[in-house]
């Protein structure tokens, strides 16, 4: 059952992804591979948060979808910023902000703090596995340019 569940969050994803990807005017070759991007950082989000839960999930699918978004840019030799926007879609927390607002609108504060605190943690989660797959990405591009400079 619980491979079900990560294969349906997987194309939710991709559909969410392909979606923006449309919107974004991206090619349609490469709304494909947003698309991927999308479905993947989905369904390890979704793994993540069903085992562990809390802020690690968006860490880990920002991760997955920001090294598969490098991965495909190399590969297809074009900017990884045409892979990784579609593909971070699903794991922005929108939702977190719109409870926070709601709570700040109804007076609520309490709430809103530690709604606010929530949503700002995922984000962050999210800007750091962004952070580290990229630059992971430039220094094993460096390091392979070097290697071919050496032969």
């Amino acid at each position: 059952m619980f491979f079900f569940d990560l294969l349906l969050a997987g194309i939710w994803g991709a559909g969410a992804a392909a979606g923006l990807s449309y919107c974004f005017n991206i090619s349609r070759y490469d709304i494909v591979w947003g698309a991927v991007t999308g479905g993947l950082g989905w369904m390890v989000y979704t793994a993540v948060s069903a085992v562990a839960g809390g802020t690690g999930a968006y860490f880990w699918g920002a991760l997955t979808a920001a090294v598969s978004a490098e991965t495909i840019a190399i590969v297809i030799k074009n900017p990884a910023t045409v892979y990784l926007v579609p593909g971070l879609l699903p794991l922005v927390p929108g939702g977190g902000m719109f409870q926070t607002m709601r709570a700040a609108v109804q007076g609520n504060l309490e709430e809103a703090l530690a709604l606010g605190l929530s949503t700002l943690t995922a984000a962050g989660a999210i800007a750091l596995g962004v952070a580290l797959a990229s630059s992971a990405a430039r220094i094993v591009a460096s390091i392979i340019r070097q290697w071919h400079k050496r032969r």
